[in-house]
């Protein structure tokens, strides 16, 4: 017992000693570890290298990936704002000013209701043909004041000449038949030629036919009731066009818009079929080739309507400074169109691949492209004003710069390309300086 007792210390010790040697050993594995380690950096930086390469490049994926789906989420939000903008009051008065049919239905509407009201309310026999009174709020309702007086006075007048002729005829000629309705029928269309009858001359033989063959039996009491009504609806059709009086100023708008916009096109397709080593052939240059000449006309048309509309019209002052600036842009683009039609002609009959000698040639072709693409630049935002934009003073530098390089060629087609280098001024003064154009107000 006490041996064994006696030897408990010197096995402590032993373990102490093979503890002692246990953490020396732990101890020195870092060491081999790293020294393993120093030994195999040349073997493993480039893995490194590549690994870290890779790395990188996933995360610049994800972080393109996050952008993309951003991108598109404040995409998704655009349209929504702009479908829910579009729903907003401020579109639906944009689309009402822009189809003025709309208004010119719905004042229609409004003057045959009551003319039909109105219609009713008037005693004796008359009542028996309430619906004359709304054919002439029909006939009164039109695009302007003006014209729903002038017109409103021409049907009556029309109407009035007719019944009377159906009347004479049939004084003479009692009761309907062939003879007597062609004779009607003849002198109303003869009598509609009249030239103060204007367009409404068209009812003289449809009201001559009325009289005699419906209001044969009471023919004083039926044309009283006919012209007596159609000119009560007229009259209640042009005082709605008074107190909403039409003003299509929009239409005109969008119509010199129009031609703005292809004007722009033709000049950049001018200068693209020159800005190339060979120019295009005739087929090609055809299909280039704007048609100018109807919308040029619809345009017309729609300034002349919303100029008529002006006058009588409380509405018109306050937009005085838009009518100046709608026609003054029409002017421009008025004169601009034939200059760039006269041009485009030109370069498309001197300037084609299947010519030995063309006007231009390669040396003063990309002086003219870059003209003809600063002229498009100016109409892209032409208002017909002379304000020296930078686009203006861009297109005046190309400009003298393709004139210079005309003069000193002495190709045969000199005498052509200096016509084109006087249509692009012709043009870009037609755009900044049309005559007779008012201040911008």
């Amino acid at each position: 017992m006490r041996g064994g007792r006696a030897d408990r210390p010197g096995r402590r010790a032993g373990r102490e000693t093979a503890g002692h040697a246990g953490d020396s050993g732990r101890a020195g594995k870092p060491g081999r570890a790293a020294e393993s380690g120093h030994a195999g950096d040349p073997a493993q930086g480039p893995a490194a290298a590549r690994q870290t390469t890779a790395a990188r490049k996933a995360r610049a994926a994800a972080q393109q990936a996050a952008a993309a789906r951003r991108a598109h989420a404040a995409r998704q939000a655009r349209a929504a704002r702009e479908t829910w903008r579009s729903r907003r009051p401020g579109w639906v008065r944009r689309t009402w000013a822009r189809h003025p049919r709309l208004a010119l239905a719905a004042r229609a509407a409004m003057a045959t209701g009551l003319a039909w009201l109105a219609a009713q309310a008037v005693p004796g026999p008359t009542a028996d043909y309430p619906y004359y009174a709304p054919l002439g709020a029909v006939i009164a309702t039109t695009s302007t004041l003006v014209g729903s007086v002038r017109e409103s006075l021409q049907a009556v007048a029309s109407i009035a000449l007719g019944a009377a002729v159906a009347f004479g005829i049939g004084a003479l000629v009692p009761g309907p038949g062939a003879p007597s309705v062609a004779v009607v029928v003849a002198l109303g269309v003869l009598l509609a030629g009249w030239r103060r009858l204007g367009a409404m001359g068209s009812w003289v033989p449809t009201a001559a036919l009325f009289t005699l063959v419906i209001g044969g039996h009471d023919p004083r009491g039926f044309i009283g009731a006919y012209t007596g009504l159609t000119l009560l609806g007229a009259l209640i059709g042009v005082g709605v066009n008074f107190v909403f009086p039409p003003l299509p100023l929009a239409p005109a708008q969008l119509a010199a818009e129009r031609v703005r916009r292809l004007l722009v096109d033709q000049l950049r397709d001018l200068a693209e079929g020159l800005d190339r080593d060979e120019p295009p052939d005739a087929a090609e240059w055809v299909r280039r080739r704007r048609d100018l000449a109807p919308p040029l006309r619809s345009m017309h048309d729609a300034v002349a309507d919303a100029d008529a509309a002006r006058r009588w019209n409380r509405r018109s002052r306050r937009y005085d400074v838009a009518f100046r600036r709608m026609d003054r842009m029409a002017a421009a683009l008025q004169r601009a169109a034939l200059v760039v039609e006269d041009l485009t002609g030109t370069v498309a009959e001197t300037e084609r691949a299947d010519l030995e000698e063309v006007a231009l040639g390669p040396r003063l072709r990309p002086p003219a492209a870059r003209a003809l693409h600063t002229l498009a630049e100016v109409f892209a935002h032409v208002e017909g004003s002379a304000d020296h934009t930078e686009d203006v003073t861009a297109a005046h530098d190309a400009l003298d710069t393709f004139a210079a390089e005309v003069a000193r060629n002495a190709a045969p087609g000199h005498f052509v390309a200096a016509s084109v280098v006087v249509a692009l001024r012709r043009t870009l003064a037609a755009a900044t300086d049309p005559p007779g154009a008012g201040p911008a107000g």
